[in-house]
C-alpha cells in the first residue's frame, strides 16, 4: 500500500513508490532515440553507395591518368621498357613509370614518389612503332588500357 504524507508537515504529497519513469524522462529518451535514427539512414545509405561512387571515381582517375602519360609520352625523346618499368627519357630527365604496391608511381631521375593510379593489381607496358601500349587491371578485376603515340620517332638512332 502506498504511503501518502499529511499536506500539513509537507507541502507536496509524495508518493514513496520510486520505480516508474516519469513523463520527462521518457520524453528525453524518445527524443534521443529519435535523434539517433534520424542520423543512422543517411549514414546506411552512404554505406550502401560507395561501391557505385568507388566505380565513378576509378573511371575518372584512369581518364586523369591516360591525360598524364599521353602528355608524358608526347614530350619524350625515348621511351623502353625496362623489367616491368616504362622508361621515358627528356632532354634533361628521365621519368619512370612503376608499379609500387597496389599503385603506379611516377619517378623523375629516381627520386620523388608521384602516385598517379591507384587500386592497380597488374599493369603492363609494351613498345610498339612510336607507340607505348599501357595495359592495366584493377582491384576489382576490370582491364583498362591505353595506346599512347609519340610526336617524335623513337626509332631513329641519335
Amino acid at each position: 500500500m502506498k504511503k501518502m504524507h499529511s499536506f500539513q508537515n509537507i507541502k507536496f504529497v509524495v508518493s514513496s513508490n520510486e520505480k516508474a519513469f516519469t513523463l520527462i524522462e521518457v520524453l528525453i529518451a524518445f527524443s534521443i532515440f529519435s535523434t539517433i535514427i534520424f542520423f543512422m539512414t543517411p549514414i546506411f545509405q552512404i554505406i550502401l553507395n560507395t561501391k557505385g561512387n568507388d566505380a565513378e571515381l576509378q573511371a575518372m582517375e584512369w581518364e586523369v591518368f591516360c591525360s598524364q602519360i599521353k602528355k608524358e609520352i608526347r614530350l619524350s625523346s625515348r621511351a623502353e621498357v625496362v623489367s616491368g618499368r616504362l622508361i621515358l627519357t627528356n632532354d634533361t630527365e628521365k621519368v619512370q613509370i612503376e608499379m609500387y604496391g597496389s599503385n603506379l608511381r611516377r619517378r623523375v631521375n629516381s627520386t620523388g614518389h608521384e602516385i598517379i593510379l591507384q587500386n592497380v593489381s597488374q599493369s603492363s607496358f609494351s613498345l610498339t612503332n612510336n607507340a607505348v601500349k599501357i595495359t592495366v587491371i584493377d582491384t576489382r578485376g576490370k582491364e583498362y588500357a591505353v595506346t599512347c603515340y609519340s610526336l617524335v620517332n623513337w626509332n631513329r638512332e641519335s
